[in-house]
């Protein structure tokens, strides 16, 4: 297994301006001396960035690009929207090949808005009339990944997500069926969660879709000096991780206020169990 980091880890600092896309590389690099990085689009697309320039100086680092993260939403009931967000990802996934990242992460979207959205919450539809128009999107995406040789990891969501079950991701794998079409399986994704007010997670699901992993995320929701998280058990992740013989990168997503300490406090925690 490899140890990367989201930008989603510093997604704070990056929007209070304390930290910029060739910083996070350094930290990366020089603090938490990784073996990789993920690139979300959002930390990607600011105004000057040359994405040439980052990919030649994350080399230079002697890091990988273990994935590009596109925040898309194919849950909308707007056919004009749901082409726009088509349009999307297949711009990503030409970004994707730049980097030489041999995946990007996608979602399936949300029932109507998504989390970015002002409305988020405030329109509700039954997850059966926007799935079909969901799996067209996501056809016609991984379709393009093919053709131009970058596989497709979606991302199980909590927070009404489409694909926030096993059961949903069982199904969606089923519907696509294609060898460039897999998961990037969030350990918080499973999970009976509102925000980071973790209820429960369903380490069987863990388990029983990590053949279909591309990449794993570990995220944090609930930190502490001692132990990696206080909810998710990681203990029992790493017994799952290394019992089914996970070999792709593990993907760490920090989502706790203090990132310039908790990260590398919690890169160690890792390293230990790695």
């Amino acid at each position: 297994m490899n140890l990367g980091c989201s930008t989603w880890s510093y997604h704070r600092s990056f929007e209070r301006g304390a930290i910029d896309i060739f910083g996070f590389v350094d930290i990366c690099a020089d603090d938490l001396k990784l073996d990789g990085v993920e690139l979300l689009d959002r930390h990607l697309d600011a105004e000057g960035v040359d994405f040439l320039a980052v990919k030649n100086y994350i080399v230079r680092r002697g890091l990988a690009v273990s994935c590009i993260s596109v925040s898309n939403n194919f849950g909308y009931r707007s056919k004009e929207k749901l082409e726009a967000e088509v349009e999307k990802v297949k711009r990503w996934i030409d970004i994707t090949k730049i980097f030489g990242a041999p995946i990007i992460r996608v979602f399936a979207g949300w029932e109507g808005f998504a989390p970015w959205d002002k409305g988020f919450g405030t329109e509700r539809i039954k997850k059966e009339l926007v799935w079909p128009g969901m799996v067209r999107c996501m056809k016609e995406c991984v379709e393009y990944g093919r053709v131009n040789g970058i596989i497709l990891a979606l991302e199980n969501h909590n927070h009404r997500g489409l694909v926030h079950t096993r059961e949903d991701a069982e199904k969606i794998l089923k519907e696509i069926d294609s060898p460039w079409f897999g998961l990037n399986l969030d350990t918080a994704g499973y999970t009976e969660q509102e925000w980071n007010e973790v209820r429960s997670v369903d380490y069987d699901a863990f388990e029983r879709t990590l053949k279909s992993a591309l990449q794993v995320h570990l995220k944090i929701v609930s930190p502490a000096e001692d132990r990696i998280d206080t909810v998710i058990d990681y203990d029992r992740i790493f017994d799952i991780l290394v019992r089914k013989g996970y070999r792709g990168f593990l993907s760490l997503e920090y989502d706790y206020e203090e990132e310039f300490e908790g990260v590398p406090r919690t890169v160690s925690l890792i390293k230990k169990k790695l």
